[in-house]
């Protein structure tokens, strides 16, 4: 299903941040470097970076079945206009 979720675990030495994403399917932790879950001393500094991962994911790029969606101007100007000039006429509104 497409569910989203976000919470802390406890680990020997501290707390993971768990993030599950609908594509995945499954929470995974948070990873760091060497590709190793990062351990947060507090459940406070956990809970904070589940936060920053999930705003992030969501303000980052769009993506559509993995890819990311960018349609340059250029082509999208080709398309609805069909290489010509769209006017545009403002009529004043009554007062």
């Amino acid at each position: 299903m497409n569910e989203y979720s976000g919470y802390t675990r406890p680990v020997p030495g501290g707390f993971w941040a768990m993030l599950r994403f609908a594509k995945d399917g499954q929470p995974k932790p948070l990873m760091g470097g060497g590709a190793r879950p990062v351990v947060f001393p507090t459940e406070l500094e956990a809970t904070k970076a589940v936060l920053k991962a999930t705003f992030a994911y969501f303000n980052g790029d769009y993506k559509r079945a993995g890819d990311r969606c960018q349609v340059p101007k250029i082509a999208a100007d080709k398309l609805f206009r069909k290489g010509r000039m769209i006017e545009v006429e403002r009529k004043a509104r009554a007062v």
